[in-house]
């Protein structure tokens, strides 16, 4: 697996990407991502507790161990250490097994695989929450709050110990589950050779407690002898002990699929919601739908997650009740500085609440239920949605987008209208759309000039930034076509490679018109009915004409020949 940002931070953070890709080789430590593509799992956590304090202080001792090795194999794997010999010296150093030892690396591989992902420098990280540690930093802090802020910061520092589950070892082998007396105990490895008992207390309310079901397989495999591997996690947390037990969620065979029909789902920033959209069989639009978002940016994470799954839930129902598969956005397949549409309000609710969190936990509903689950390329839907879709059904543009969506999950291509072909080779539009363009940017300059706010100032610059990247737009595409004989001559023309294959030809026709439509036929970005009028009749100089004046026929080439001179490096 290809780590994004790794071979930046080496230069940047002095990090060592060998040390990263000899663990992939050896394929002892299997990564988080190769982790959820494996399946989903089931987490159950319970209460432990102990007969005997000196039992639960030995325990506290061995975790504060491991979160100490957890941090020196941090540091080592960001200077290269390989892993043979990190699992070797952390079983040396600490006197403990090297199971433990090699499970702290896990963690400390993860860890580092995590802030490389979100693109932090590694060696600012802070073991045990950073935002915990700057509230313990500030000198106004003390007494009580600080004493509770305090314990909660070092017991998220010191108060982990972790063990993967394997099926040879009767599920896990220094965690196990184990029934004494009719009553479920954790046999804990010390690491030396020795054991601690701890009883797992855990209250069931209803009879679908996932509790209940983790105890029936873990039955079943003792009377059997057909194991199966289940991870265990302890933490600390206001003085108790609790212990997560994790195990691959079975999935019952599909019985809902796309030969009924799809739901397309698809998130908006502005109202913050989910948009639905049934989708026929045979890719015609039937109904659509909104889940309103906006109580998942209130409360803390625990309160997120769980009404993020009440929408799961919600979502799953309407698609067992409609007999329709589910198709969602494959955000792997889009870079992460464009996921959210490339929106900024988007963006900064993302950063309260994972949209990828939802899809995986409407993944895993769906998937219990029977439900087929379709991912696909996000790219360009909400583009072709808002420009192909919206004025044709009359729908806004978030509905257009999830229709894309859904379409995509049928396995419907997305052609461009022949109008909208024939639009692509009008000398006027492009010219007019270009002039436009260049008014936005004069415009623009003069506010910035007059503009005295600072803050304001730098809002108008982005914005300036932002246009002048859909006039190079424009410029790209009319020498790359060739739509203009002066412009294919310039020496700069040359040096520039054609855009290669359908695919991209196609992606690059909607960007462009995107550009061009947004500036020339439309008022607003919610409203995009003045373009039924180009699709059916290519009338668009009637769309136009609210917007402002409109060239005389036969200004097209000479308009492309006043911009024929730009160039860009």
């Amino acid at each position: 697996m290809k780590l994004r940002g790794v071979k930046e931070c080496k230069g940047i953070y002095g990090l060592s990407r060998m040390a990263l890709v000899n663990y992939e080789k050896e394929g002892a430590i299997k990564t988080l991502t190769e982790k959820k593509s494996e399946g989903n799992f089931i987490t159950v956590e319970c209460l432990l507790a102990f007969d005997k304090d000196e039992d639960k202080g030995r325990v506290l001792t061995l975790m504060r161990k491991f979160s100490s090795m957890v941090r020196f194999a941090y540091k080592r794997l960001m200077d290269g250490a390989e892993r043979k010999e990190l699992k070797k010296l952390l079983s040396r150093k600490y006197g403990i097994n090297t199971r433990y030892s090699d499970d702290a690396i896990l963690l400390a591989k993860q860890t580092l695989e995590s802030c490389l992902e979100r693109e932090q420098n590694p060696k600012k990280l802070v073991f045990g929450s950073r935002e915990l540690f700057e509230q313990l930093k500030k000198k106004h802090l003390a007494g009580k709050r600080r004493d509770e802020l305090r314990q909660k910061w070092e017991e998220r520092r010191y108060g982990v110990l972790y063990s993967r589950g394997e099926k040879s070892k009767e599920g896990n082998l220094n965690l196990r589950i184990v029934n004494l007396n009719n009553q479920w105990h954790l046999r804990i490895n010390l690491g030396n050779g020795e054991y601690v008992w701890a009883r797992v207390i855990r209250s069931t309310k209803r009879k679908t407690d996932k509790w209940l079901g983790f105890i029936s397989d873990i039955e079943h495999a003792e009377k059997t002898g057909d194991w199966f591997p289940y991870t265990v996690r302890l933490k600390l947390r206001n003085g108790k002990i609790y212990t997560q037990f994790s195990k691959e969620d079975k999935f019952p065979e599909v019985s809902i699929t796309k030969d009924n029909g799809v739901i397309g789902i698809d998130i908006n920033a502005y109202p913050f919601h989910l948009a639905l959209v049934h989708t026929a069989k045979d890719g015609n639009l039937e109904k659509y739908e909104r889940i309103n978002l906006d109580k998942l940016l209130e409360g803390n994470s625990d309160k997120r997650a769980y009404l993020s799954w009440q929408t799961a839930h919600q979502v799953v129902e309407i698609a067992k009740r409609e007999r329709k598969a589910i198709v969602v956005e494959n955000l792997e397949k889009l870079p992460k500085g464009r996921r959210g549409d490339g929106l900024p309000k988007l963006r900064q609710k993302l950063q309260k609440w994972i949209y990828k969190a939802l899809l995986q936990k409407i993944e895993i509903v769906a998937k219990r239920n029977g439900i087929q689950v379709i991912k696909v390329n996000p790219a360009y839907t909400s583009i072709i949605g808002k420009l192909k879709y919206a004025p044709l059904y009359n729908i806004d543009k978030d509905m257009a987008g999830a229709y894309v969506i859904a379409r995509k999950g049928l396995g419907f291509k997305e052609r461009l209208p022949k109008n909208y072909k024939e639009l692509l080779k009008d000398a006027d539009f492009l010219s007019y759309a270009i002039a436009k363009i260049e008014s936005k940017i004069a415009k623009i300059k003069q506010e910035i000039r007059e503009e005295k706010n600072e803050y304001k100032r730098n809002r108008l610059k982005s914005v300036l930034w932002k246009t002048r990247k859909e006039l190079d737009t424009l410029l790209r595409y009319l020498r790359e076509s060739g739509e203009s004989e002066s412009a294919a001559q310039q020496t700069v023309n040359r040096k520039m490679e054609r855009v290669r294959g359908r695919a991209q030809t196609l992606q690059k026709s909607w960007q462009v018109l995107s550009v061009a439509l947004a500036l020339s036929c439309l008022e607003s970005l919610r409203d995009f009915s003045p373009l039924k009028r180009v699709i059916f009749a290519r009338d668009w100089v009637g769309a136009a004409k609210p917007n402002g004046l409109v060239p005389l026929p036969g200004q097209g080439t000479n308009a492309l020949n006043m911009y024929s001179f730009v160039q860009f490096g």
